[in-house]
């Protein structure tokens, strides 16, 4: 595979197109909600994200471990192992989602105990959740199938999923808590028929895809080997703890806004959702790094390893730095669509600043976790988040807590940020290792 700044480009333009759709669902639920005639819908809305952070970004690992290892495979061109490594965390996925499913009432009171929301939020928070619930099984399913697409470098695949996904979620959230004045209920019944949606298609692609191989030459029996599974858990454990503690941190981020009032909760919601726009911008040149890393080290080629780690992150500096600018220069048209609460309004743009510089500063670790994510180095992933995390926690517990305030909490938001990227630089060079030529 020929990795150059064309090749490069050709499969992170459509992911920044798809993953802009990514954050349209907290921006969705963010921007109706804010426009309620309080901050209470808000912040449940803020206090239901980070439920449902847990959930997908927590098993999230179904699908940064299904990419490297088929981005792996299909670099060896092992195309049974291909096959299979999309099934075993689909299995995995489903036996997850319906576990959750009908443990949902064990979940609301774990998240009451430990998010210790305001009772007036609680009736708001838990409608949202009982709804969004129903959606679960099939949207880690769909993350599993999103995997698999980046792996296999199908972006025009990875595009069309995200795209109506997100897409329906948008119109059908519109028309029922709008339109039809369901509210909160509404709104999380969008997100239920975006993941269903969603699935049926993930369905399609794949087996439209798999009607050019003869499946007479595989053995279904290898489905259940050990040693498959053994691989993906062996990646995905480390995986499942690096973004366990990566969601911790926001939601201690929410913790803490909601002690110091329900305007602070619904505005660092608000900062949240911001930066998942940004964010996702930017992980278009992660995902990219994370199939070409994956595939030359698949087909033992170090050159192109370097050469993928460079362009990836050249374009991705240079998107950081007009993400920010865009920022800049659009503030207040930007908040203005988030909510039309002054108050709200006057706690953002007091940290404006540190909005505006969040894309340049979060950049190194986002492409960072792509080129591990491509090397399946998952344990070098999660001791950089623990190391993080520590530094997170102790700083505002032992150094802001007297003068805790929406801006002194987003700043050691973005020194964990930076605090990542430094780590995974320390532990680069092991990426090269894995190949020796």
């Amino acid at each position: 595979m020929i990795i150059n700044r064309k090749k490069i480009w050709s499969l992170s333009w459509p992911l920044i197109i798809a993953n802009f759709t990514i954050p349209l669902v907290g921006l969705t639920d963010t921007v109706i909600m804010g426009h309620m005639p309080s901050s209470l819908y808000l912040a449940a809305i803020a206090i239901g994200g980070i439920v449902f952070n847990f959930m997908y970004a927590g098993l999230n690992f179904l699908r940064m471990s299904t990419t490297g290892i088929v981005a792996q495979k299909l670099g060896a061109n092992n195309f049974e192992e291909v096959f299979f490594s999309l099934l075993r965390p689909l299995l995995i996925a489903f036996i997850i989602g319906i576990s959750l499913f009908f443990f949902k009432s064990y979940l609301y009171d774990l998240s009451l105990y430990v998010l210790n929301p305001n009772h007036e939020i609680q009736k708001f928070y838990k409608e949202y959740l009982f709804v969004r619930m129903l959606g679960l099984p099939a949207g880690l399913l769909n993350i599993v199938f999103l995997g698999w697409f980046f792996g296999m470098q199908k972006t025009k695949s990875v595009i069309l999923q995200l795209m109506v996904i997100n897409l329906v979620n948008v119109f059908s959230s519109l028309y029922l808590a709008v339109y039809l004045d369901y509210g909160i209920y509404g709104v999380a019944l969008g997100s239920v028929l975006a993941q269903v949606s969603g699935l049926f298609l993930s369905i399609i692609i794949f087996i439209n895809y798999f009607k050019i191989l003869n499946f007479d030459l595989f053995k279904l029996s290898k489905l259940l080997n050990i040693k498959g599974f053994f691989n993906l858990f062996s990646i995905s454990k480390n995986l499942f703890l690096r973004t366990m503690l990566l969601v911790s941190v926001q939601a201690y981020l929410i913790k803490k806004a909601g002690l110091i009032g329900v305007d602070e909760l619904a505005a660092m919601e608000v900062l949240l959702v911001i930066f998942a726009l940004s964010s996702y911008t930017l992980d278009a040149f992660a995902h990219a790094a994370e199939s070409t890393v994956g595939v030359s080290i698949g087909a033992k080629n170090k050159r192109n390893i370097y050469k993928s780690i460079k362009n990836t992150t050249e374009l991705a500096l240079i998107f950081s730095l007009i993400v920010g600018v865009i920022l800049y220069v659009s503030d207040y048209y930007i908040i203005a669509i988030f909510t039309d609460i002054n108050v709200l309004r006057d706690l953002t743009i007091q940290v404006w600043a540190l909005v505006v510089i969040t894309p340049f500063v979060s950049m190194l670790a986002f492409q960072l976790d792509g080129i591990f994510i491509g090397a399946t180095l998952a344990k070098e992933m999660r001791n950089c988040i623990i190391f993080s995390s520590i530094i997170f926690y102790l700083t505002i517990e032992y150094f802001i807590e007297n003068s805790l305030n929406l801006k002194s909490l987003y700043s050691c938001f973005l020194l964990f940020l930076i605090l990542r990227g430094v780590f995974l630089t320390i532990y680069l060079p092991r990426v090269f290792k894995l190949v020796k030529n």
